[in-house]
């Protein structure tokens, strides 16, 4: 398993290191180039892992039945079925512990990586004031500020627009961090009334937004990369200003299911392991490449069906699972 999970992971690695060449800053070192590409390994290991248990099973269960063995421990009174348990609760280990680790190491080690990846493809480095920043604060306000320095919490030529009934419109010129709200100064409110505009002008005006600074400079991180907690948060964020979510929902269901795929695909590689014990390693080379990459491309084709909404969330994130050990069932069954 892990002789092949690195060898796959390599070849990513490397594959992605000589097309991205091109674009690297000329002032980033090679150390840090480097440092970025280990940073991709556990985040690789995750999504290759299937991968490598299902070859890594063929090749285990084509040898064993090429060389009698299983044959020697069916003499000895021990079921096929039984000769796979140590073998199918490794599958099942692999998955729990993916899933762990999926939410803890590798989301830190994303973070990051996204960093130094930003660094290295695009030479930002994190100004201490930034401008023209617009920015959804859910359930209910946008918020657009001319500048914002995030260090000192203060925001200039601020416009805030509030989802409500009747709608309101915030204009200030300054806006202040106070811990745990935001203070607005020198500014005017607008109650968007049916036919008429209501004005309030003020000095000084508390608004009941609890997102510190860091919030409004916060750069996109993709779904993917992101743990559990967190993309539950955000779903949560999102589905209280009336936001659509069925692309955030089917990737963290995804999130779930993924790592059980291990267990799944061993599930189906186990027993046809047996039956190509006399093609060798060649043969379940090839057939653990193409029912890897069949898994791949239907776990894509039902993911594409959640984030549009023709499916629920939850049914695309374990069809794939769900017919895959359908068949690998039926083989074991069929196996003595």
């Amino acid at each position: 398993y892990f002789p092949f999970a690195f060898f796959f992971i390599a070849i990513f690695i490397l594959t992605d290191f000589f097309t991205s060449m091109a674009h690297f800053k000329k002032e980033v070192s090679f150390f840090e180039i480097g440092i970025y590409y280990l940073l991709q390994i556990p985040f690789l290991l995750v999504v290759l892992s299937p991968l490598s248990v299902i070859i890594s099973g063929l090749f285990v269960t084509s040898f064993f039945s090429s060389t009698n063995q299983f044959q020697a421990m069916q003499v000895s009174g021990i079921s096929g079925k039984r000769t796979l348990l140590p073998l199918l609760t490794t599958g099942l280990v692999i998955g729990f512990l993916l899933l762990f680790i999926d939410n803890t190491v590798v989301y830190k080690v994303n973070h990051l990586s996204y960093r130094l990846k930003e660094k290295i493809f695009t030479g930002i480095i994190e100004a201490k004031v930034q401008r023209n920043i617009f920015v959804a604060v859910p359930p209910d306000y946008l918020f657009y500020a001319r500048s914002l320095n995030s260090q000192k919490g203060i925001m200039t030529d601020i416009l805030i627009y509030k989802n409500s009934e009747p709608p309101v419109l915030i204009c200030a010129r300054e806006a202040k961090w106070k811990g745990n709200f935001w203070t607005l100064s020198r500014g005017n409110r607008y109650t968007l009334l049916n036919e008429d505009i209501k004005e309030q002008t003020f000095n000084e005006k508390v608004i009941p937004v609890n997102k510190n600074p860091g919030y409004f400079t916060r750069k996109y991180f993709p779904p993917e990369r992101m743990n559990i907690q967190e993309l539950s948060t955000y779903i949560s964020e999102y589905s209280r200003g009336g936001f659509k979510t069925e692309d955030l929902e089917t990737e963290l269901q995804f999130k779930i299911s993924s790592p059980f795929s291990n267990f799944i695909l061993m599930l189906l590689a186990l027993p046809l392991g047996v039956i190509l014990k006399r093609g060798g390693k060649g043969a379940s080379l090839a057939v653990g490449l193409l029912m890897s990459f069949g898994y791949f491309e239907l776990t894509a084709f039902f993911k594409a069906l959640g984030k549009s909404g023709v499916l629920d969330p939850l049914t695309t994130a374990w069809l794939a699972n769900l017919l895959f050990a359908i068949v690998g069932i039926y083989l074991i069954y069929k196996m003595e």
